[in-house]
């Protein structure tokens, strides 16, 4: 590390980056650390030498100078305490340890977060969010499906990062799907107001209000108003489709019940499909039922867990 920059930290001339640039590197070693120290305890009496020859000495009064260096003395000491508070609360709110929770598939999770904010996890579905979180923000990370209730801070966004896209809101109540590798992302809002971004970008591409839904499928954006709340039923256990293609509830499927979907006929991806489902009925039900208004054939191979549907 460069005596220089070092200095300018020690002056409070340094920009973000740099301090970044500084706490990374001290905390490289316990020899980065020790060198942190001594350079800062070496500016720290260059800096107070300098000042005492800016001004006359005075012979009569050796008491209030070796007051003065005691006192000094004591300043490095405290500058040294502080820095270790500093850094370490730095390093807290920076780097905390990340929290996650996986959902197995064929079941689903509710939890409460350290804000109060209430969370509803699908199957297959993993949230991940810091140790601190709520403390100077409420970022977390969904690769899956939840619902979301959040508890009201203006001060404090709440943000739902996804492979594909953002939402950001202060209080509201709403959906989020996004598996990470489908390039599917869905988001329905039930009440209050919430922000869609695409990721690295500051500036909204939508907002919903009430009873709205936005979906980017592989760069095609859709968006409109919410004709049910059934599509949200999934919290209760139950599978809900209104003549949604075959392609979307088979895609669906593999994530519900962790199996690979193996199709032989194209042509059947064209079908669209109504009905409801429960979770405890497994994919063959659901498989049989739509069979009915749909003709195709299916095998399961349960050895090496896959379903192939002719």
């Amino acid at each position: 590390m460069q005596q220089e920059l070092l200095h300018k930290y020690f002056k409070n001339e340094t920009s973000i980056e740099e301090e970044k640039i500084i706490l990374d590197w001290i905390e490289e070693s316990e020899d980065n650390k020790n060198t942190f120290r001594k350079e800062r305890m070496l500016f720290d009496i260059a800096l107070f030498a300098n000042t005492s020859k800016a001004k006359k000495s005075n012979k009569k009064r050796p008491v209030y100078t070796i007051l003065r260096w005691g006192a000094s003395i004591a300043a490095i000491i405290a500058l040294l305490f502080s820095f270790n508070f500093i850094y370490n609360d730095y390093r807290y709110n920076q780097f905390a340890a990340k929290q996650t929770i996986t959902v197995p598939p064929g079941q689903r999770v509710q939890l409460t977060l350290a804000d109060g904010t209430k969370v509803w996890l699908n199957s297959k579905s993993t949230l991940t969010y810091a140790a601190n979180f709520g403390r100077e923000n409420r970022d977390i990370t969904l690769d899956g499906e939840a619902y979301f209730e959040v508890a009201k801070n203006k001060e404090i966004p709440f943000n739902v990062n996804t492979e594909m896209n953002r939402v950001r809101v202060v209080g509201t109540h709403f959906n989020v799907c996004a598996y990470n590798g489908t390039k599917e992302f869905e988001t329905t809002l039930i009440e209050g107001a919430v922000d869609i971004y695409t990721n690295g970008e500051e500036k909204p591409i939508s907002r919903l209000t009430k009873n709205e839904f936005f979906a980017n499928y592989n760069g095609q954006i859709k968006k409109g108003k919410l004709p049910s709340y059934e599509y949200l039923r999934w919290k209760e256990g139950l599978y809900c489709f209104d003549d949604t293609p075959f392609s979307t509830i088979l895609n669906k499927l593999e994530k519900y019940y962790d199996i690979n979907i193996i199709i032989k006929n194209p042509q059947v991806l064209n079908y669209k499909c109504t009905g409801k489902f429960k979770e405890q009925d497994g994919i063959e039900h659901i498989l049989k039922v739509i069979r009915k208004d749909h003709p195709f054939k299916y095998f399961i191979d349960k050895e090496q867990n896959k379903i192939i549907i002719e």
